[in-house]
């Protein structure tokens, strides 16, 4: 069927226990609420002044961006489609790209696009041609395309990102924000 050209191989996301090693399925991946934080990021223009502000409850992994979305239809962003940022902390130049899955009531109505971390980013990503840059050992560590913070857990990395963006002067703000996130069904980790 494969020399056929009936069937593909390809990458996808899957839900992954770190503690267990094992890929879940979704009904063995439960949400459960936790008590987290929005954090407001700013992504600077590469060709002049100015920004784009994001919001994200998963900080660590704007390591593994390739992209900034906003709606197509939103008055906000009209200008910035096309344009470029800067990844703070690493430093990659990424697009800012317009994409329907964005809500623009949500946080600042731009996301940092993270395809290789989030079903959603997956999906955008594949429509846009973005690479997905895992950034995760098989047992929840970072790993080499985290840059420095390689070898933190990624609760770890969350704080040092944190405190790093705080230091860069890109962090723009934090507020609580409980929101359900999945967890092992075997041992109640949460699952990447």
């Amino acid at each position: 069927l494969y020399h056929e050209g009936l069937i593909y191989r390809g990458e996808r996301l899957v839900n992954w226990c770190p503690r267990c090693t094992t890929v879940l399925s979704d009904l063995e991946s439960p949400y459960q609420p936790v008590s987290g934080h929005l954090w407001t990021l700013r992504y600077p223009f590469t060709d002049g002044e100015g920004g784009v502000e994001v919001a994200t409850t998963r900080p660590e992994t704007m390591l593994g961006d390739t992209a900034v979305a906003v709606h197509p239809d939103d008055e906000r962003y009209r200008d910035v489609v096309g344009r470029s940022v800067r990844l703070p902390l690493i430093g990659r130049e990424i697009p800012v790209i317009a994409d329907a899955f964005v809500d623009p009531e949500y946080g600042s109505g731009a996301v940092k696009v993270t395809p290789g971390h989030d079903p959603n980013d997956f999906e955008c990503g594949r429509r846009h041609g973005l690479p997905a840059i895992n950034l995760l050992h098989p047992d929840g560590r970072l790993n080499a395309n985290a840059g420095p913070y390689e070898g933190l857990s990624a609760a770890e990395g969350r704080e040092r990102v944190v405190a790093d963006l705080e230091a860069e002067g890109a962090l723009l703000g934090a507020e609580p924000h409980p929101h359900d996130v999945p967890h092992c069904d075997r041992c109640h980790t949460v699952v990447e």
